[in-house]
């Protein structure tokens, strides 16, 4: 099989994403221009870099190029194995000579009887017609399988270029010569969960993708977790949850996910704070770490631990200093804790400044 993204950085495909980001900065710093002037081999080597690691380091972008392999593989395998049994069919029946004169015999010719059908006539006659239409059906089935697999290859395609609902139309053309490919039930519900935000599609289709696989993959329960979650099915949306991290326990966005369910909606704070506190050891700096602070340091405010509450709200203002929300939960933190009265007064003022319209009452109650 070509380079994939994974060989080009030098990792396994279950790396984790501060694997992939320990790849990514080394063979950047290697093949930068600036370190190799005039090197065009080095250029192109700094460019691929770049392109695998703006693959794996988004979950979503990953987990559709994962796919993508997997078919190309199971495309590898069908090629190889045919390639083997057609040489083996040609070792067989090219190893004896035509028979020769000596060994040829000839029947002396039967006088044909006209007579009218007999019953094996008619037997034969129908197990003729019979045979074209199993013919029929078998060569339809095997059309529909190629037509579907096609139209799933396409499919994938378009979901890389951003043509998510293109792509949708091809694969429910697909799941309908093919009713029990897993696959495109998964790719279509990637694109209701993450593009259509049709969750309750979504969830039909992982149910079936989960029932057609004998061993369903972790990242499917996940992906039903999160649907079940924007269902409001909270108590379902753990048990799946649950399920994918028993399955991966590397699977860090489930830890996340988990996290929040836990907190604002089955109110399980130390659960919660666990989960949080499991993904924040493995995150990277951006968004989803600081959505998970955030969490943490509100489940840390409701258990009456103001302090700890107001370290993570520092250290997300630290990675996000526009957010308003952020100023306004430290700020309510600030007057729990009845020590920093002013500086809290100055954290409502900077979020009602960045248009956190809730600070406003926080400013006219507590503020001089």
């Amino acid at each position: 099989m070509s380079a994939t993204y994974y060989t080009i950085l030098g990792i396994n495909p279950t790396a984790s994403a501060q694997e992939v980001k320990a790849a990514y900065k080394r063979l950047a710093l290697k093949y930068h221009p600036d370190r190799n002037p005039g090197n065009a081999h080095a250029e192109e080597l700094f460019k691929l870099v770049n392109t695998a690691n703006q693959t794996l380091s988004d979950p979503g972008k990953r987990a559709l190029y994962d796919m993508r392999l997997q078919y190309q593989r199971e495309q590898q395998r069908r090629a190889v194995y045919h390639q083997a049994h057609y040489e083996q069919s040609q070792q067989y029946y090219g190893t004896r000579q035509p028979a020769g004169v000596s060994e040829r015999y000839y029947k002396p010719r039967q006088q044909v009887r006209h007579n009218r059908f007999s019953r094996k006539d008619w037997y034969i006659s129908a197990a003729f017609v019979g045979g074209i239409l199993l013919f029929s059906l078998l060569l339809k089935t095997v059309m529909d399988h190629v037509s579907g697999e096609d139209k799933y290859k396409t499919a994938l395609a378009y979901m890389a270029d951003g043509k998510y609902s293109s792509a949708h139309t091809l694969l429910s053309d697909a799941i309908h010569f093919i009713p029990d490919h897993a696959g495109a039930y998964e790719a279509r519900a990637s694109i209701n969960l993450e593009v259509n935000e049709n969750y309750e599609q979504a969830l039909r289709d992982l149910n079936q993708s989960i029932a057609l696989q004998e061993k369903p993959p972790a990242h499917l329960f996940y992906m039903r977790g999160r649907s079940y979650k924007n269902l409001e099915q909270y108590g379902q949306a753990e048990h799946d949850l649950t399920t994918a991290l028993r399955l991966n326990p590397t699977l860090w966005l489930a830890y996340l996910k988990r996290g929040e369910v836990r907190l604002f909606y089955l109110q399980k704070q130390e659960a919660a704070i666990a989960d949080l506190t499991k993904f924040l050891s493995q995150s990277s700096p951006g968004e989803l770490r600081v959505e998970a602070l955030t969490y943490r340091g509100f489940a840390y405010y409701r258990q009456g631990q103001s302090k700890k509450s107001e370290q993570d709200y520092r250290a997300a203002l630290a990675e996000d200093k526009d957010n308003g929300r952020l100023y306004y939960l430290l700020g309510r933190t600030e007057m729990e804790l009845q020590q920093q009265p002013d500086s809290a007064c100055a954290h409502f003022s900077q979020a009602y400044q960045l248009g956190y319209s809730a600070a406003l009452q926080e400013l006219r109650t507590n503020c001089p």
